[in-house]
């Protein structure tokens, strides 16, 4: 028996924060000239692109600085385009996520220009071509790299669906003949489209046709904003269906990408006739849009909010896009014509807006497999980590080694540096016990030699008058008490001196530390024991051997973490798998019951109609005989 294994790898999947909000990508798009719109001959802009995140739009009184996520100017290329909005998107389907990518805007904004490229494009290998296409290649090509690199092992199914929605009516543009179709959702698909063609492709080549053959049937017009304005919105959808076989377990993961061109939101005085009627329903279903992402932008800051998903075909079929299990980037189109500026406000704010939605992408993977294969899994897994745990233990002395090793090596470093401080501490104090000799020094022979002068003077008193021997000692003794003040109140001399106490009294309460004491007490007691330690060590091994088991120890214990997550997660799919088994049993009698009185009644149904021929053969044997006697 198989059982499907849904949600027991939750552990597995990773719940998105900061990374999984809309991203937002701003496109402004050339000015037209010569095609007979209304926005012809328009030249003066309502924008401007200051930086690859900015966008600048000439309100008033003051302009209006948007930011995004990024914005491209007029010459942006369409690789630019889809190396910065779909690249990532699509590598995240191939892990298994939903990706979403839409292109918003007013008509004539050059949103399908974006996501297709030129409308009479008819070769796909032209530079012009949009992210769609782009998008094929480089999904096709991931798909390939990675059947090479797991060696056949992993099996990849891609089909795609195309539909577009318009006058709030969904229809299959694969299949013209088809009527309307509806909105189903279930446990198993979510929302889908009920009665939608999928067909199947192997390659980017095959979904060129595909794409192709849809997009010819979508619905366009000509409106005074756009010579092919499109009238409704498509909705291209690839499911990617990824296998992989591991000892018998297989691990199957699901992802789509939808690939969305919205119809143009068009103002009611630029319409006229049939025209008018789609604006209104393109208009109704972009409102609800936009009333949906302003709930969600409530919701994401706290409030209580009805989202309102089911008031448009659109916004119900994208649910998990905006603000569920989904990665979603938005391609707002904008014009920079000053004759759009209302359409091109009203666009930016809503991007801005969008860009608040924090979504919740998870990995969709289910796991499939025989219960006694995942019992063997969970028992040679145990059976590994018991192995490993021995091993360990075996090699625990070492590990008590390498333990050894590593407060050694950090003992001897600290005590390096300590010696390293204290030499240094030593040499700044003998500098400064140096300068103070000198100036000791340089002021004892000023003293001197000022003693010298007075005893010189005392002596040869008959040179000099009183008054001029008592001048010159007025003098002397001035310049003594200078030179003393000087010595003394010096500044440098003042703060060399301090600087000199403080280091001594730093220096002896660093001698007197109990800690360091005690410290260069136990790395000396630590270094004796480590050296006896190596020793035995070196003369039971050699060093060539202690750095192999060392290696051993660190990959085993590697290989002991690893067992370990793998015998977890092999328990919780084992209990996935019997809670699986009590659901599909309890499926299973209830669709016995509900076969049975299917049955019941079709039994009632077929002798009921027995009854009803009986009587119709009796009723024509009346009528023929009838018609023989007459």
């Amino acid at each position: 028996m198989t059982a499907n294994v849904k949600g027991a790898a939750d552990s597995s999947h990773l719940i998105a924060c900061d990374s999984d909000a809309i991203k937002v990508f701003v496109r402004v798009r050339p000015l037209t000239q010569g095609m007979g719109l209304t926005t012809d001959g328009d030249q003066s802009l309502c924008l401007s692109v200051t930086s690859p995140n900015t966008i600048r739009l000439f309100s008033k009184p003051q302009p209006r600085i948007f930011t995004y996520d990024h914005v491209a100017d007029m010459d942006t290329t369409q690789e630019a385009v889809f190396s910065c909005v779909a690249k990532n998107i699509v590598e995240s389907c191939m892990n298994g996520y939903n990706g979403t990518i839409f292109a918003y805007g007013q008509t004539g904004s050059g949103k399908t220009f974006t996501m297709l490229g030129p409308s009479e494009l008819d070769n796909f290998t032209d530079q012009l071509r949009g992210v769609i296409p782009r998008s094929f290649e480089y999904l096709f090509f991931l798909i390939n790299r990675e059947v090479e690199r797991s060696q056949q092992s992993k099996s990849f199914l891609c089909k795609c669906s195309f539909i577009e929605i318009y006058n709030e009516q969904i229809y299959d543009l694969l299949d013209t003949a088809s009527a309307s179709l509806f909105v189903r959702e279930n446990i198993k698909k979510d929302v889908f489209v009920e009665g939608a063609v999928e067909k199947f492709v192997v390659s980017a080549a095959e979904a060129y046709q595909v794409l192709s053959l849809g997009w010819r049937n979508r619905r366009v017009a000509s409106t005074s904003m756009n010579r092919e304005s499109s009238r409704s919105h498509a909705v291209f959808t690839m499911t990617l269906e990824s296998k992989e076989s591991l000892n018998e377990v297989v691990n199957i993961r699901t992802s789509q990408l939808n690939l969305v061109d919205l119809a143009g939101s068009e103002r009611q005085k630029d319409t006229e006739g049939s025209r008018l009627k789609e604006a209104s329903c393109i208009n109704r279903s972009l409102m609800c849009l936009g009333q949906v992402i302003m709930a969600l932008v409530d919701v994401t800051h706290g409030k209580s909010r009805h989202i309102c998903y089911r008031d448009s075909k659109l916004t119900f079929l994208l649910r998990d896009s905006l603000g569920g299990n989904a990665k979603t980037y938005i391609i707002a189109n904008v014009h920079p014509g000053s004759k759009c500026f209302g359409e091109t406000q009203s666009t930016l704010q809503f991007a801005q807006r969008a860009k608040l939605i924090k979504n919740k992408a998870i990995i969709n993977e289910d796991t499939q497999g025989n219960v006694r294969q995942l019992q063997a899994e969970v028992k040679k897994l145990k059976e590994q980590l018991a192995m490993a745990l021995a091993s360990a233990e075996k090699k625990g002395e070492s590990l008590d080694r390498i333990h050894y090793k590593s407060k050694f090596m950090a003992a001897v470093r600290l005590w390096k540096r300590r010696e390293e401080e204290k030499r240094m501490l030593h040499e700044k104090v003998a500098q400064l016990e140096e300068a103070w000799n000198q100036k000791e020094m340089f002021r004892l022979i000023r003293e001197d030699y000022i003693s010298l002068l007075e005893k010189k003077m005392k002596a040869e008193q008959n040179l000099f008058t009183n008054e001029e021997s008592q001048s010159v000692i007025d003098q002397l003794k001035e310049e003594i008490k200078i030179l003393r003040n000087q010595v003394e109140h010096n500044p440098r001399m003042t703060r060399l001196s301090a600087e000199n106490a403080s280091l001594r009294e730093e220096n002896h309460h660093l001698r007197s530390l109990d800690s360091l004491l005690q410290l260069e007490t136990e790395t000396a007691q630590m270094s004796a024991e480590l050296d006896t330690d190596f020793q035995r060590a070196l003369e039971a091994e050699k060093t060539e051997n202690l750095a192999a088991s060392m290696a051993v120890d660190v990959a085993s214990v590697a290989a002991i973490e690893k067992l370990q997550n793998q015998l977890s997660q092999k328990q919780a799919e084992l209990g996935g798998v019997f809670q699986a088994f009590e659901e599909y049993k309890q499926i299973t009698k209830r669709q016995l019951s509900q076969l049975e009185s299917q049955l019941e009644y079709l039994d009632k149904s077929n002798r009921h109609l027995e009854n009803i021929l009986e009587a119709t053969n009796a009723y024509k044997k009346q009528e023929v005989t009838e018609l023989n006697r007459i």
